[in-house]
């Protein structure tokens, strides 16, 4: 009811709009319509000229001046109602196909953007700021990947305190069909994707779990349609450090199933902020799911970096954290893991943005 409420009102808004405006600032305005483009491909602008009729719209004069030609400007009120009478389209007047078309376009992208407020409103309040300052990236005592240790300068930004769950991500899919289960591009994801879910249904009562078996591709795209991004590797460790120093883990130098959800302890995922955070209010930085970086897989220097973004290019990207599968070594800070891009598996989002 509420939308439906806002909906009237800019109705009302925009009539009292084209009631009292000058011809230049309708003008104006159309050329602004004419820059907002439907799912169908026209302009916002060309729907209403073909609804209102040409002899309706002006183009930087009045409809009565003398000798004014018709064009695809802005709707504007006549002095005296004039009846609009377009072709008919397979039966039905173009002024009313046109109005289905607009009515359609908008009522989607309405759709999209509630449904993007409510994943918003989840999201926003768990955004947790880190600090500009450097950190030891890396490990010595680790895989070869993970050396050598090099100091690393990192801006301030912000980093989501959870793993995106089932039903943000379900959102997602609503307000972008084209991410759901069975229509999403085979060449950004492999046959896993989401496929614990039935259709566009995640498992029940799995809401507040972690989404799972997502490609790179697809985590990007949840990350962008909520104006945020994926978390650079140098980044995720600073996050997932807490500001501990030298520590294996998010907690310390300890890891065990009361502190994360490793080793097939839980035989699957538990609900995000089931066990403590770290330092920074962050949630299952080690365990349930590895996540997703946006940084290509490469060796490290010992050279001291500020705000690295890794390789320009690669095969595989960075994914860390370790999940329910994994045991403890999986689960420290410094550990790193190449994936190909398209991969659906355990492997979940978790967002960021700044810097």
């Amino acid at each position: 009811m509420a939308a439906l409420q806002r909906k009237i009102r800019l109705l009302q808004d925009l009539r009292f709009f084209f009631e009292t405006a000058t011809p230049e600032e309708l003008a104006a305005f159309g050329d602004e319509l004419r820059s907002v483009m439907t799912g169908s491909g026209r302009s916002v602008g060309d729907l209403l000229a073909a609804l209102l009729g040409s002899n309706r719209m002006v183009a930087g004069a009045s409809p009565s001046a003398a000798g004014a030609a018709p064009s695809a400007g802005l709707p504007v009120a006549p002095e005296r109602p004039v009846p609009a009478s377009p072709p008919p389209v397979e039966g039905r007047p173009s002024s009313a196909a046109a109005l289905d078309e607009s009515h359609n376009a908008v009522s989607v992208e309405s759709a999209s953007d509630d449904l993007r407020s409510e994943a918003l409103a989840s999201v926003e309040p768990s955004m947790r700021p880190i600090a500009a300052g450097s950190f030891v990236m890396g490990s010595e005592t680790g895989g070869d990947d993970e050396k050598p240790p090099h100091k690393v300068s990192l801006a301030a930004y912000r980093v989501c305190d959870h793993l995106a769950t089932n039903s943000e991500y379900a959102l997602f899919v609503r307000a972008q069909p084209q991410w759901s289960k069975d229509r999403a591009d085979p060449a950004l994801r492999d046959d896993n994707y989401l496929s614990d879910w039935t259709g566009d249904a995640y498992p029940e009562g799995k809401g507040d779990h972690p989404v799972a078996f997502v490609s790179y591709h697809a985590a990007q795209a949840y990350a962008a349609w909520l104006g945020k991004r994926l978390l650079r590797e140098a980044e995720w460790e600073c996050a997932a450090r807490g500001g501990l120093v030298g520590k294996k883990y998010p907690n310390g130098d300890q890891m065990n199933d009361s502190l994360a959800n490793l080793a097939k302890q839980y035989r699957g995922t538990t609900p995000v902020k089931k066990f403590a955070a770290n330092g920074f209010g962050l949630f299952d930085m080690s365990g349930n799911l590895f996540e997703w970086t946006s940084d290509w897989y490469g060796p490290y220097s010992a050279a001291e970096v500020a705000d690295p973004q890794g390789p320009d290019e690669g095969e595989y990207k960075v994914v860390r954290g370790g999940s329910w599968m994994s045991g403890a070594g999986a689960l420290r800070v410094s550990a790193r893991v190449d994936m190909e891009s398209v991969t659906c598996g355990q492997v979940g989002i978790r967002l960021a943005d700044g810097a």
